[in-house]
């Protein structure tokens, strides 16, 4: 039984850092000396499956994040087009060179396999709480 202890850590602590949201940075492939400015997209809770195309160039794909800053976008308008689990807005707004433009969105919601995530994180705490118990 106690052999079994560093098996059901290590899996438990490999579903809690699955499970992790994390801030995602990526950059626009903006030629040199273009102006350019920074966009921050700021979700109200963790969303899953993330993906973000700025003037039809992906610059994010398939993240589980709450913030998204994305560098190099050129200035002027900018058309965004952002999926996040079974939601999707497109959406069209002004950057600027010397400020962040920040973009709040509410989160659509978890997507199913975190809900099978979660499952898996409360067995293995079970687990660990039996065999130490």
């Amino acid at each position: 039984m106690i052999k079994l202890l560093p098996l059901l850590l290590g899996v438990g602590l490999a579903v809690a850092a699955a499970a992790c949201a994390r801030d995602v940075h990526a950059r626009f492939p903006t030629p040199p000396g273009e102006p350019s400015g920074v966009v921050e997209l700021v979700f109200t809770a963790p969303a899953a499956d993330v993906s973000v195309a700025i003037n039809g160039v992906l610059v994010v794909h398939d993240e589980r994040t709450e913030r998204v800053r994305i560098e190099g976008v050129p200035t002027g308008y900018a058309d965004l087009a952002i999926a996040a689990g079974a939601g999707e807005k497109q959406i069209r707004i002004w950057v600027e060179s010397d400020h962040l433009t920040s973009l709040p969105l509410g989160a659509p919601g978890e997507a199913p396999m975190s809900a099978i995530r979660a499952l898996a994180t409360s067995l293995a705490s079970v687990a660990l709480y039996a065999l130490l118990n």
